[in-house]
């Protein structure tokens, strides 16, 4: 049951403060902060300390007597997320919605650009948005929880027997740490592979299979159907087989469909230590980077750079297969110009089963919110089943609740990609990204600093980056 149902018909309004006062003084310490360059020194993670107004950290709720949520109806709640374009819209629609069942008003920000700094110097001022997408991947969840970034939401989802069974019980745990929950799933996202139908019409070649338990679409037979799809004329190429998406979920899903890991992991989860120079992990590297030196069915990136971006040279039909998310469907559906489909990723000769990098964005409330339990309401509404369908319309999520995810107006027949449900199938593959204190900072200076100066330039083979990697990384993930 959603929160929100449980209301009383008359809200309580001893509390309600005027649209005069202290919501609009509020919006405009948050518009300077947002509009603020984050001050040398001064970091999200260091802000986030911020003392809680005592509610949602552990301790139960506040209530009525006959136990139902008191709402402030003359709150004003911020939200603030990183995804523009049609996502103005969505925000939009929860917001109204959410105002007309319950009077607390939401204020959007969507398309926050240079979002990270901008949350991060609302933090330092004081003035956080109450409500905001949380990316696991840019704060880890055990560094959200020690520096007290997120509301612990326990004891709301207790008292209002808020029901999480349709969650992906991955979904959920991505948001837990330490037995606490501190957000609600937005989406389970992963890797799989577009492409253009035609190409392998004409090429005469069976397309990459949509059943993620397909044992004969491997790193061989992705190689021999590059191959084939490779086109030139005249000394150059006028039809590439596919880019290498060199973005840090793309290229891991080859490590993990290979039976290997990017980290070493403790029986709590937490990573130890890089697992790159591992075999595994060194033979699925070196087949990504043979793609493009050794094989020629794959541009360098000294070629993209005169070529141009993939999603042109796709629409152009000059680009047979790129690996990307569910979410890149919304750009493919009016863009693509092209027939096109979705198919599973390899497995390599050293996996045993496939594993694709992914996860999944939260909406989460800020700890130091003045509005909990308006917080609370909001993200049970639009993480609701109806609530996901908004973002459904858009194409651009692959949704964490089962039902949405597996239900008819995600899987519209009347919509492309003709085999979508590969991309609900493929949720149970997904390989969560290392959890550490330090992750972003070894991610940042070590491993996509390796990579992007050594190992996409063609300069040094896997072994020798991997190892480069494993040496200047030790540091960051001791305790």
């Amino acid at each position: 049951m959603s929160p929100i149902d449980r209301l009383s018909p008359l809200h309580d309004r001893s509390t309600r403060v005027s649209q005069v006062e202290r919501p609009f003084s509020r919006r405009r310490l948050i518009r300077a902060a947002l509009g603020t360059a984050v001050s040398a020194g001064v970091g999200l993670l260091a802000a986030c300390g911020a003392a809680s107004t005592g509610t949602g950290v552990g301790a139960d709720p506040p209530g009525r007597p006959d136990g139902k949520p008191r709402l402030n109806t003359g709150a004003t709640l911020f939200f603030m997320n990183s995804m523009g374009g049609p996502y103005a819209g969505v925000m939009e629609e929860w917001a109204t919605s959410f105002r007309d069942r319950t009077g607390v008003k939401v204020e959007t920000s969507p398309g926050t650009q240079d979002f990270a700094n901008k949350l991060d110097s609302s933090f330092a001022s004081g003035t956080p948005p109450d409500i905001f997408i949380y990316h696991q991947e840019r704060v880890p969840i055990v560094t959200a929880v020690e520096r007290k970034m997120l509301l612990r939401i326990d004891s709301y989802v207790k008292r209002d027997h808020y029901d999480l069974a349709d969650f992906r019980k991955d979904a959920i745990e991505l948001n837990r740490w330490k037995g606490g929950l501190y957000a609600l799933p937005r989406d389970y996202g992963l890797q799989l592979l577009f492409y253009n139908v035609d190409h392998f019409r004409r090429a005469g070649i069976k397309p990459p299979p949509a059943s993620w338990q397909d044992r004969a679409w491997t790193f061989a037979a992705l190689l021999d159907a590059a191959k084939q799809l490779t086109v030139r004329s005249g000394g150059e190429t006028t039809q590439w087989a596919l880019r290498v998406n060199r973005a840090w979920r793309p290229w891991a899903s080859f490590v993990y469909s290979n039976g290997g890991a990017v980290v070493n992991r403790s029986a709590d989860g937490l990573a130890t230590g890089f697992a790159l120079h591992e075999p595994a992990a060194v033979e699925a590297l070196q087949f990504v980077q043979d793609l493009m030196y050794r094989h020629h069915v794959a541009p360098t990136p000294d070629e993209e750079k005169a070529i141009g971006g993939w999603q042109p040279e796709f629409q152009a039909g000059r680009l047979s297969m790129f690996i990307t998310n569910p979410g890149v469907n919304n750009w493919f559906r009016p863009n693509a110009g092209v027939p096109y489909d979705v198919g599973v990723f390899p497995l390599g000769p050293s996996g045993r089963r496939r594993g694709v990098g992914g996860g999944g964005t939260g909406w989460g409330a800020a700890a130091p919110t003045r509005h909990p339990e308006e917080a609370w309401a909001f993200m049970a509404h639009i993480t609701s089943p109806e609530g996901q369908l908004v973002e459904v319309k858009v194409g651009q999520t692959t949704p964490s609740r089962t039902s949405v995810v597996t239900g008819p107006e995600y899987l519209d027949p009347s919509q492309p990609p003709e085999h979508k449900r590969a991309f609900a199938d493929g949720q149970d593959y997904v390989v969560r990204d290392p959890v550490a204190v330090q992750w972003p900072d070894a991610q940042r200076d070590v491993l996509n600093a390796a990579l992007n100066e050594r190992f996409w330039s063609g300069k040094e083979t896997a072994a020798q980056v991997a190892n480069t990697i494993r040496e200047q990384g030790s540091s960051y993930f001791k305790s």
